[in-house]
Formats: C-alpha cells, sequence, structure tokens
C-alpha cells in the first residue's frame, strides 16, 4: 500500500520504506536496514490522516516480527536464500 500524499509520515514514509525493501530484495540490503524499517514503522503508524500509512506499515510490522530471520538472510547473503523469486 500507498499513501494519499497528503501528510508527511505518509508520502515520505511509505516512499522510503519502499525503497529500503527493493534494496535488500536486490541484494544489497545494509546491516541497519531491519532496525531502521521497525523505527520508520513506529513513526507512521498512527501518524498519518488517512489509514493507508497505518496499513502500509502494519504489513511491514508482522513481517518483520514473524520473517526477520529470511529478511536478514536477504542482506547477509546478498541474494533470496531460497533462490530466484518468480514474479
Amino acid at each position: 500500500p500507498e499513501s494519499c500524499g497528503f501528510c508527511t509520515p505518509g508520502r515520505g514514509g511509505t516512499v522510503w520504506r519502499g525503497q529500503v525493501l527493493e534494496r535488500i530484495e536486490a541484494g544489497l540490503g545494509r546491516p541497519g536496514d531491519l532496525d531502521m524499517l521497525a523505527d520508520l514503522a513506529v513513526n507512521i503508524e498512527g501518524r498519518t490522516v488517512c489509514p493507508l500509512g497505518d496499513a502500509a506499515v502494519g504489513v511491514l510490522k508482522s513481517g518483520l516480527q514473524l520473517y526477520r530471520d529470511e529478511y536478514q538472510a536477504h542482506i547477509d547473503q546478498g541474494c533470496c536464500p531460497l533462490g530466484e523469486v518468480v514474479r
């Protein structure tokens, strides 16, 4: 999800979230990315005008909670540990 673009947390935060996740998926993740994403989620949630910001970070928060090891493996190995992802 994206934001409506009206408020700064939604407009800037969801774009930043997407850029970091794309960087991780591309194998270019950095050591502090997961903590930064978790902090970003806290700073967006409940601070947007529309519910789209909360929706964007709800998925991120649960993903980090349930699959943090997989995210970390993408960063550590520089690629998907499960092989090539078909899109």
